[in-house]
């Protein structure tokens, strides 16, 4: 089978590691914005372009005669390229246009879930000046400050972590406003976060192994919003601060959002959704969606497909996916991504380094190269972002962090960092801890 791939980071890098998982039946072609060297190794055939070219993406696809196509990343969705590609008569795994304004547009997401499903939201409202600002936060207190758009998630800013003041908040909404002539506020929630994300085909969906991501840059969540510096998942598939009712609710906002994004459009819904989540002393609410897989969180996820992945993608992307061939290995993960020392604001110059990945493997762990390329004699060069991510399973988070942490401890390279509590075990403790204090549990 010929599989075709859109994107080059470190969600396409675990991907492509299932998909290529049967190389001597499957051949995969890659449509990337640079050239991943994880990828590079999987590949038979790999196209440099950019990411929201739709007439690129299909011209190469179609002269690669593929079978199927995966989009990772949000940008191809946003500019149509799974409507292109499946006009063309190639089955394509992702949102169509129309369904990836769940992502592209909080206040869609936002009008979506009051009008459609009626339940879910934080309160919110979008303003369009200082005076209306002012007025909600007068009304709700502490705000989450979020652009219209995409922003790679590192866009928020939120009262009492990034913002101090009423001025200093009032300050950075002007800006938004300034820039996208809106901004969306919500009320800051209290409460432990998760990812519930699903395979989506037609009236199929399969809810994968709960994961919880990092957003913030440093250890004990300091600093700014990043694109995700670590997750994790139980063996379980579950999170130790969760009631069954509560992930119920959230299942079940993934199915009425799913629901109302195909009467809304028309258009079967075959790909992924991912759900980020918060629990909080008033049930779930729903801090975002995605209409593709989480990053990091794809990496766990990825890890612990068992079965054909090759054909588990194929029938979601012909809307034929059954139950049955769906299996996730009962063992925990964790992933903690390698990145720049300035990251997010400011990742310096591009970084030369070397990664021992022979020895990564020996200690039981692999190695998902993201925003980094080849350079000569086994050297690598950083682009900035994310760089690569260590990611291994385990009996728990805990013990696979210890062994983790050890290892980093030897090998990381000179000018990168990393979360060091992601999966640790005092640290999901005091989540649990946590959870029983907002919900009043002794």
């Amino acid at each position: 089978m010929k599989i075709g791939l859109v994107g080059s980071g470190g969600r396409e890098h675990a991907i492509a590691i299932a998909l290529a998982k049967n190389n001597f039946r499957d051949e995969l072609y890659v449509f990337a914005s640079h050239l991943n060297p994880g990828i590079q190794s999987l590949t038979k055939h790999v196209h440099p372009g950019v990411l929201t070219d739709t007439q690129d993406i299909l011209d190469y696809f179609q002269a690669m005669g593929v079978d199927y196509v995966v989009i990772g990343p949000e940008a191809p969705l946003m500019t149509g390229a799974v409507n292109a590609l499946r006009k063309a008569g190639i089955p394509t795994i992702g949102a169509t246009k129309s369904q990836a304004r769940i992502e592209g547009s909080k206040a869609f997401m936002r009008q979506l879930l009051q009008e459609q499903i009626g339940w879910g939201s934080p309160q919110w409202r979008v303003v369009t000046d200082r005076v209306q600002a002012a007025n909600f936060i007068e009304r709700v207190g502490m705000v989450a400050v979020k652009p219209i758009g995409l922003t790679g998630g590192k866009g928020v800013q939120v009262m009492g972590v990034h913002l101090n003041t009423l001025d200093e908040t009032l300050d950075i909404i002007d800006y938004w406003i300034k820039n996208d002539g809106k901004v969306l506020l919500e009320e800051r929630l209290v409460g432990e976060e998760f990812s519930r994300m699903a395979f989506v085909s037609d009236n199929v969906i399969i809810h994968l192994p709960l994961a919880q991501d990092f957003k913030y840059a440093y250890d004990n969540d300091q600093g700014g919003m990043t694109g995700g510096m670590g997750s994790y998942t139980f063996a379980d598939g579950l999170m130790p601060f969760l009631k069954s009712e509560d992930l119920m609710d959230a299942d079940r906002l993934l199915q009425e959002t799913i629901n109302a994004l195909v009467d809304i459009t028309g258009e079967n819904y075959r790909g992924f959704l991912y759900g980020q989540f918060m629990i909080t002393k008033n049930g779930i609410r729903v801090i975002e969606y995605n209409a593709r897989l989480g990053d990091p969180e794809a990496i766990n996820e990825m890890l612990l497909l068992e079965a054909d992945p090759a054909q588990v993608f194929y029938q979601i992307a012909l809307g034929e996916l059954e139950n049955s061939i769906v299996h996730f290995k009962p063992k925990a993960s964790l992933c903690k991504y390698l990145v720049p020392a300035g990251y997010p604001q400011n990742p310096g110059e591009p970084l030369t380094f070397s990664i021992d990945e022979e020895r990564i493997k020996e200690a039981g762990f692999a190695v998902i190269y993201a925003s980094v390329i080849s350079q000569t004699q086994g050297k690598f060069r950083t682009l900035g972002s994310r760089t690569l991510a260590i990611a291994g399973l385990g009996p728990t988070p805990g013990e696979i962090s210890e062994d983790m942490e050890a290892l980093l401890s030897e090998i990381e390279p000179e000018g990168l960092r990393h979360r060091k509590d992601v999966g640790d075990a005092n640290v999901i403790a005091h989540k649990i801890e946590k959870m029983k204090s907002i919900r009043r549990e002794t």
